[in-house]
């Protein structure tokens, strides 16, 4: 994580700052703040609180792509030692609405996950679903949330059929300098 690549359009974005009010943010005030690296911790809920997560370290690389046009999240943590990644792609589509595309090494099989939602008010929340045969299908929560400019909250919850809702893992990161 964190090579840059000739595909890096990370010197074309405008780094100009802008003032911290995420109830006015717009999205490309939020794609500009989360651009950079990050560092921090995942909690794993594989049983909901209040029993206790699997805590593992975690760092995050936040980059635009396909001409600033999207963001690509690149994250790792892991599991009983184990090393696991995902990616997660946000795009922008009009007034508020969002959409994305998730794979998690550890979370999902095979599939994609395309997820829509919403930016505003700096967070972003993406839903998207996952077969569980032979039962219905899941849904699959994703937030993000600038706690500040220096501080990222990535939440995501385990949606039942019936609209229950697991918190499944909690990222809380700071930005590295």
């Amino acid at each position: 994580m964190g090579d840059k690549t000739a595909c890096d359009s990370s010197s074309a974005i405008d780094r100009t700052p802008f003032i911290w009010e995420t109830a006015t943010m717009r999205f490309e005030d939020w794609k500009k703040a989360l651009i950079g690296q990050w560092q921090g911790t995942t909690r794993l809920y594989l049983e909901p609180p209040p029993a206790a997560g699997v805590v593992s370290e975690s760092r995050l690389t936040v980059a635009p792509i396909a001409g600033g046009t999207f963001l690509q999240l690149n994250y790792d943590w892991s599991h009983e030692s184990e090393a696991q990644s995902g990616v997660l792609i946000v795009g922008y589509e009009d007034a508020d609405a969002a959409s994305a595309a998730w794979v998690d090494s550890f979370h999902m099989s095979a599939k994609i996950m395309f997820c829509t939602g919403s930016v505003a008010e700096g967070a972003a929340t993406l839903t998207g679903s996952y077969a569980a045969p032979p039962g219905p299908d899941w849904g699959w929560r994703i937030a993000l949330k600038l706690v500040s400019a220096d501080e990222l909250q990535i939440v995501m919850h385990n949606i039942w059929p019936e609209g229950k809702e697991d918190l499944a893992v909690q990222a809380d990161y700071k930005r590295r300098r």
